[in-house]
C-alpha cells in the first residue's frame, strides 16, 4: 500500500493517509531556513515527464518516460547523463548513479508496519518520509531529535521539493528527486 498514492495530478481527493492537497496558486509554501527549493513542472498529466527547475530558476535536471517504452523512466542531469532509473515492469526497480544499487522500490522506500511513513536507506543512513502539515517531510530515522531535512510540496501547476544545505552535503540530492517522483507518480510502489 502507498499512503501518498492518491496525492498524484488531477488534485484527486486527499488520503487518510496524508496525502497533499494543492496550494492555492496565491500561496505557494515559503521555503524552510538554509534549503534550496526544485520546483517538477512542464508536466500535463504525470511526473514522469517533467523538467526540475532550481536555484536561479535553472533547469538542472529532466525526468523522462519515453512513450515507446513506459517502462522506463530515466533522470537526467543538465548535461543528459543518466543519474537514475526506474524500470516499472515485471516490478518496480530503481537505481540511483553513486548513491542506491539496483533494487526493488518497495524495499528502497519501505513501507513502516504502521503504514505512517516510507524509510529509504542512503549511503548505510536511514532516513523516512511522512506527512506533516500539509507535507511530506524527509528525516533521518533514529535520532533523538528528528529535524526536517526535505519536504515535498504540491502546488497546482507543479511539485516542490525543498532540500537543506545538509541534506544536499549528504548526498540526498538525487535520491531526494527520486523519491519525490516515486511519490507523486501514482504507480503502486508496493
Amino acid at each position: 500500500m502507498n499512503p501518498y498514492q492518491q496525492w498524484q495530478q488531477g488534485g484527486a481527493a486527499p488520503s487518510i493517509f496524508g496525502a497533499l492537497p494543492s496550494l492555492p496558486a496565491t500561496n505557494p509554501p515559503s521555503a524552510m531556513p538554509n534549503s534550496v527549493t526544485f520546483t517538477f513542472n512542464n508536466f500535463k498529466t504525470t511526473i514522469l515527464n517533467s523538467t526540475i527547475v532550481g536555484p536561479q530558476n535553472r533547469t538542472v535536471y529532466r525526468v523522462v518516460t519515453e512513450s515507446a517504452a513506459p517502462a522506463c523512466t530515466i533522470f537526467k542531469d543538465n548535461e543528459s547523463r543518466n543519474v537514475a532509473m526506474v524500470q516499472w515492469q515485471p516490478h518496480a526497480t530503481v537505481e540511483i548513479r553513486g548513491a542506491a544499487a539496483k533494487q526493488r522500490v518497495r524495499d528502497w522506500l519501505r513501507l513502516s508496519s504502521d503504514q505512517s511513513r516510507r524509510v529509504m536507506e542512503v549511503q548505510g543512513v536511514k532516513y523516512a518520509w511522512a506527512p506533516m502539515e500539509g507535507f511530506i517531510c524527509l528525516y533521518k530515522v533514529q535520532t533523538a531529535a528528528p529535524k526536517v531535512l526535505a519536504r515535498i510540496a504540491r502546488i497546482p501547476t507543479a511539485v516542490m521539493l525543498d532540500i537543506t544545505q545538509e541534506a544536499m552535503q549528504a548526498g540526498m540530492l538525487e535520491p531526494c528527486l527520486v523519491a519525490t517522483v516515486m511519490l507523486c507518480a501514482g504507480h503502486n510502489i508496493d
